[in-house]
Parts: structure tokens; sequence; C-alpha cells
């Protein structure tokens, strides 16, 4: 059923597949998928290009990896709303239209978090901290970790409208992530900051949070303008 994909180095175009594939049926629920270089024969795609597809379905809910092997792993509702945030990660065409949107929202939204968030939600942005301390040498796992500690600021506002918004650019900012940061260096300050964010938030100080988010965005920016100079 795996057919060549076009423009391989789109791994955006092997997520659409996949999805396609399970509206029609042709991918079942706890269906098991072959492995990774017959993926890789059957579509005609290059390992990175395949893996770098697979997380993202992964982060949709759509997969699920275990010991022996990676599974089909359907969430009708999780499919269906993370489509529409892919459509909308494609819709962004450069990098300096996300900047534009994260400098416009963030500051405020984690003010508000500041005032609102629970226990709950400043548990769940310790253990993404954890989970970036232990990927500080691998980029890939450090940014999707970065781009979850976001989205959960977004969360613990307990404004249901603005964390969808924020889920809507769940790919592009992870993506944005993974490919401005260069150095361990550079890693290791984004780290920092994402602490310091976290102990802000923890003594639920909206000036300080604000403060920093400045800061904090004003770093990605600069990398940014860094790389598109180039």
């Amino acid at each position: 059923m795996f057919k060549t994909i076009e423009k391989a180095s789109v791994p955006v175009q092997i997520v659409n597949y996949f999805l396609d594939s399970i509206s029609s049926n042709e991918l079942k629920n706890k269906e098991r998928l072959p492995a990774e270089r017959t993926l890789c024969e059957l579509m005609g795609v290059g390992r990175s290009t395949l893996r770098e597809a697979l997380r993202i379905l992964e982060m949709m809910g759509v997969i699920e990896k275990k010991v022996d092997g990676t599974y089909v792993h359907i969430q009708e509702e999780a499919i269906i709303r993370d489509a529409v945030a892919l459509d909308f990660a494609v819709g962004i065409t450069n990098y300096a239209e996300l900047v534009e949107i994260r400098n416009f929202m963030e500051v405020e939204t984690i003010v508000l978090a500041a005032q609102n968030r629970s226990e709950d939600d400043l548990e769940k942005l310790r253990g993404l901290c954890d989970k970036m301390h232990t990927s500080l040498n691998d980029i890939e796992q450090y940014a999707n970790s970065s781009t979850e500690f976001h989205i959960s600021i977004a969360r613990a506002t307990h404004n249901s409208i603005l964390a969808e918004i924020f889920e809507a650019m769940r790919y592009v900012m992870y993506d944005y992530q993974k490919n401005n940061m260069r150095t361990l260096g550079e890693v290791l300050r984004s780290y920092h900051e994402h602490l310091e964010l976290l102990k802000a938030l923890e003594r639920g100080d909206a000036a300080e949070c604000e403060q920093l988010m400045r800061v904090h965005l004003d770093y990605t920016q600069n990398l940014y303008e860094r790389d598109s100079t180039v």
C-alpha cells in the first residue's frame, strides 16, 4: 500500500500521506508499521526524512512506539485537531511571521498563566524542564520539550481557546527551535531561560514573567535574524 512520495525532503507530505491512509482505512488502528528501512524503500525517502515525519506523527498521537515496533494509534479528535494544526503550520511561510506571532501573544499569555496556574500546571512544567535538561545534546528532543513547555504555559492560563491557538502552532514552533539553535551554548542559555520562566511562574509574579518572556523572545529572535542574514 505504501507508495513513493514526491519531494521527499518535505516530511509534512509523508505525515499527510499517513493521515490520508488512516482516513481511507488503508491503515488500521493498532496495525504495526513496517520497519524504518522497509518504509524508506517503499516510499522512496531517506531515513532522516522519514524519522522527522514519524516524530511529528508521534507528537500528534497518530502512532505509538513500543519495544517491538511502531503501531498506529488512532485518536480521532486528536487527528482532526492536529491535521488542522499542520495546515496552519504549513501556511506560515517563514519564521519572521512566527516571530511576530510569538512576540504578540506569548508575553500576555505568560502573564495570564502567572495569575491562573495550578499546582498541576507547575508540575507539568517542572517535568518538561527536566526533559530539556536530559536532552541538551539532542536538539530534536530538546525542541520537542521546549515547544511543549510553551504550549503548557498557554494551557496554564485555563483559557481553552488560547491553548488551542498555541497547539495549532506546535509544529512550526518545533521546527523553528530545532533549526535556530546550533551550539550547546545556545541550547544551555535557552534551558536556563526556561528555568527562570518556571521560577517566576511558581512565584506567581506576573511582572517578572512578562520581563523574562520578553528577554527569552528577544534571544530567539536574535538567533533567527543571525541565521536569516547568512
